[in-house]
């Protein structure tokens, strides 16, 4: 006899917003699971890959799966494009083969993964998808791929939840945002996960990650095309280090849990740009001057009051193991 527990889906009320938070399959993500689990109620575990051939690569989730069952959180499997050696980085190719090359395949497997009893529904995580030259026909070609597989999910009573690139227009010249068609996937997905974060970050100048301007544009924007009900926009609880007296060092990553320490470093300057309310600190190390920007209780609060603002479905958190109980309070604050 199965000893698995079948998920049923409970119903939230209107007046409760989600909370989503990221799971990536490392320990100190499990142990956030199991420290945070009362904040929320939906879990995307960030442990799945496509494959060239259109198959998913299964990661280990160390036991996330059955530990939201047990505590009644509607469990996602994340499934991304992201590559590992030698890119480390999400890849058109991995796209390309998802939407297109092996879609049948690949659409398959999503909906043997959807079958597993603890999983509420499939989280598509596809990035980077402008995998050809005629980027109008990638952006239909994942609209057509999303339609297909939301219809299929929906007949096994299933939920599809998409993350999506903040954007606040929407122009073919922008390859990153434009191949995500916000109207189409709105009516087929059941949420939109709009990715606000990574504003700035390494691939480009020192800036706010998720300024309250920009994050509110992208919302407003997003809001206009989608139904609120179903836009869960995006917290980090990351920051980054750049380099400034070496513009071509790698830029860092730093968690939510790290920032006390450099601001605790003697010598440390702070700052906050108010126009966007984002703070930063510079900091001198073997003779490199650095400047982190990062988010604090403030700047999380001020992103998560706009879940009342727009009257959004909720909220979403990159990524467990990153936070503390710091960042849960704000969170729990903002939503007031």
């Amino acid at each position: 006899m199965s000893c698995i527990k079948t998920f049923i889906p409970t119903p939230v009320p209107p007046s409760s917003p989600h909370i989503l938070a990221y799971y990536t399959g490392e320990a100190a993500s499990l142990a956030s699971l199991k420290a945070s689990s009362s904040h929320l109620d939906m879990l995307s575990i960030d442990v799945f890959n496509v494959q060239d051939d259109g198959t998913i690569a299964r990661g280990d989730d160390l036991g996330a799966a059955d530990y939201a069952v047990q505590r009644n959180i509607q469990a996602y499997a994340c499934v991304s494009n992201y590559r590992g050696e030698p890119l480390w980085d999400f890849d058109p190719a991995l796209a390309r083969a998802a939407i297109q090359d092996h879609k049948d395949t690949f659409i398959d497997q999503l909906l043997d993964l959807a079958g597993d009893p603890r999983y509420a529904g499939i989280n598509i995580d596809l990035e980077s998808i402008a995998y050809s030259d005629d980027i109008a026909a990638d952006r239909a070609a994942f609209t057509a791929f999303i339609e297909e597989l939301a219809g299929k999910l929906h007949a096994l009573h299933k939920q599809l939840v998409i993350s999506v690139p903040a954007k606040s227009a929407d122009s073919p010249d922008d390859d990153w945002a434009y191949p995500y068609d916000l109207a189409a996937l709105g009516k087929a997905a059941d949420y939109l996960q709009l990715m606000t974060y990574d504003q700035h970050g390494p691939w480009g100048e020192p800036g706010p990650i998720a300024s309250l301007d920009w994050v509110e544009d992208c919302t407003a924007y997003s809001a206009s095309l989608v139904d609120p009900a179903k836009l869960l926009i995006g917290l980090p609880a990351y920051a980054y280090d750049w380099d400034t007296t070496d513009p071509q060092a790698e830029v860092g990553e730093l968690k939510w849990t790290d920032i006390p320490a450099l601001l605790a470093r003697p010598g440390t300057q702070t700052g906050r740009d108010a126009s966007v309310d984002s703070p930063y600190l510079i900091y001198t190390e073997n003779e490199h001057e650095h400047v982190v920007w990062y988010e604090d209780a403030a700047s999380i609060r001020s992103k998560a009051s706009l879940v009342s603002r727009y009257k959004l479905g909720g909220l979403s958190v990159w990524a467990l193991g990153q936070e503390d109980a710091s960042f849960w309070q704000a969170v729990d604050d903002g939503l007031q």
